[in-house]
C-alpha cells in the first residue's frame, strides 16, 4: 500500500480499513514527496503525518483495500 502511494506522489487515494467483522472505516492517504511523510485522514484534509517507520508501526498486519 505504501509503495502504491509512493508510486503516485502527492494525489489523494482512497483506502477502506477492515476493523473485524462487518465494520470499516474510510480513510484517505497520501504520500508528499516534498516532506517524504505519510498522511493519512478520516476527517478530508486534516491529516496525520508520518515517516513510513511509524506508519508501519502502528498499522501493520492490518487489513487494507484501495477503493477506486
Amino acid at each position: 500500500m505504501l509503495e502504491d502511494l509512493k508510486n503516485d506522489p502527492d494525489n489523494e487515494h482512497e483506502y477502506t480499513h477492515y476493523l473485524g467483522g462487518i465494520l470499516r472505516s474510510t480513510h484517505w492517504l497520501i504520500y508528499n514527496s516534498a516532506k517524504g511523510l505519510f498522511g493519512a485522514s478520516t476527517d478530508w484534509g486534516k491529516y496525520d503525518w508520518y515517516t513510513m517507520n511509524e506508519y508501519l508501526e502502528i498499522h501493520s498486519n492490518e487489513w487494507w483495500r484501495r477503493d477506486v
